[in-house]
């Protein structure tokens, strides 16, 4: 073979064998990398902070893909359908879950936990988060690990029930009688209004209006699956609610979380259904004027036993995901109890019971025997891939009916009509 051929088959023999380096290497350095969309927030800071912490630990670089709550959902499905593989791993607002778990967009955990001889996740969980992680709710395959244990609690002051010899309401009937007995006599040096809520159309009516609902024993649908929220108890609910709503600060049909945390901080109202991230805010002298006054409890009952609305922020694999066994690794050490710890000491309620009677967070969050008790009874929205359309409808008109556009009844049947339409548009 001539020197000149021999020289260029020496050149193409080399730039194959770097090219297959170079292939390698990517391969190598994309292994050492997760992309992980998070919620901008207290819950999001605290993963990232995760992410850190597990790079200095195990080298394994995570880059963070963060979006407002309004836009994270929106986000994470446009990407997920289209199999973009963008993110190795992503947080999930649980009523988000069945939607993502329906279109078989998420990763079932089973076999990546057996590979780890894992046959499932631990006891320590509290089954009420890990039920919101499969699909089917409850029974199904895992596709998600809880990281957020919210549910909502009950507020009051306890400064002006022991004041007025009041007891800590057990029904929702005590709330309304405390609420007329604390505004009727609290009007000295300000008006204290006796309830605040939220009543803003969406899901700030929806999220106030649920555990009333279901304690007067409201469904949203029936056993065989048909909108049901213009029974008899979800009328009655609702009727209920505007009762409430005359002890509630004027405007209240527009208020969302920030009104309703303002007022209380303010001292300016005296109950309210709330999440625990508003907690720290009422021991903060910046912000409270109510400092050491109130109190946290479950929530009330009326013809059923009261059960707050859960709310948990999940984590998941993503079906596409490009590097499905080190997300595995990173999932399952972001959720163990060691760094859910880190994450309640950042403002994160945990979802291991372990944690929540911890005497070293117990100490530093008083109300976590109420959060516990809270989350271990409470329930989920509607396990429905529909249901952000359906909570949106619900929304518009519980918020129609709070400000006296429609009568109880008319709101809540012309509400049952549109999730209707809602559900055989689904079919």
């Amino acid at each position: 073979m001539p020197t000149n051929n021999l020289t260029r088959a020496a050149i193409a023999s080399l730039a194959i064998v770097l090219m297959l380096c170079a292939c390698r290497s990517d391969r190598h350095s994309a292994s050492k990398q997760l992309t992980l969309a998070v919620n901008s927030g207290v819950e999001g800071d605290a993963l990232k902070q995760a992410a850190l912490d597990y790079e200095k630990k195990t080298g394994i670089h995570i880059n963070i893909a963060e979006f407002p709550y309004a836009n994270l959902f929106e986000k994470e499905l446009l990407d997920l359908n289209a199999a973009t593989g963008a993110y190795d791993l992503i947080m999930l607002d649980d009523p988000w879950f069945p939607r993502f778990a329906t279109k078989q967009f998420l990763t079932d955990l089973a076999p990546l936990m057996q590979k780890r001889g894992q046959t499932g996740p631990d006891a320590d969980f509290i089954p009420t988060s890990i039920a919101l992680c499969r699909h089917p709710y409850q029974t199904g395959a895992l596709y998600a690990l809880p990281y957020v244990g919210n549910s909502q609690l009950f507020f009051y002051r306890k400064d002006l029930f022991d004041k007025h010899n009041l007891k800590e309401p057990l029904k929702w009937d005590d709330v309304l009688a405390a609420a007329k007995t604390i505004q009727e006599n609290e009007s000295s040096g300000g008006k204290t209004y006796g309830y605040v809520m939220r009543a803003a159309q969406g899901n700030a009516a929806v999220a106030d209006f649920m555990p009333i609902f279901w304690a007067f024993g409201g469904e949203m649908f029936d056993s065989s699956g048909k909108p049901a929220v213009n029974s008899q108890q979800g009328i009655a609910a609702l009727k209920f609610t505007l009762e409430l709503g005359k002890y509630s600060p004027p405007g209240y049909p527009s208020f969302n979380a920030d009104e309703v945390g303002a007022h209380l901080l303010q001292g300016s109202a005296a109950m309210s259904i709330n999440w625990p991230a508003w907690i720290s805010s009422f021991s903060d002298p910046s912000k409270s004027k109510v400092i050491g006054k109130m109190a946290f409890t479950t929530l009330p009952g009326a013809t059923r036993q009261g059960q707050a609305e859960i709310g948990n922020w999940l984590i998941a694999i993503p079906k596409d995901a490009t590097n499905p066994e080190a997300a595995m690794d990173f999932l399952l050490w972001a959720t163990s109890p060691e760094q859910m710890k880190l994450s309640a000491q950042r403002g994160n309620p945990p979802t291991r019971r372990s944690l929540f009677t911890d005497a070293e967070l117990v100490a530093k969050f008083p109300s976590y025997p109420a959060q516990l008790k809270s989350l271990e009874t409470a329930r989920p929205r509607p396990r429905t891939p529909q249901w952000n359309e359906i909570e949106n409808v619900f929304g518009i008109f519980l918020s129609k009916a709070n400000s006296g556009e429609l009568t109880p009844e008319d709101a809540i049947n012309q509400a049952n009509a549109e999730i209707e339409k809602i559900v055989q548009r689904a079919q």
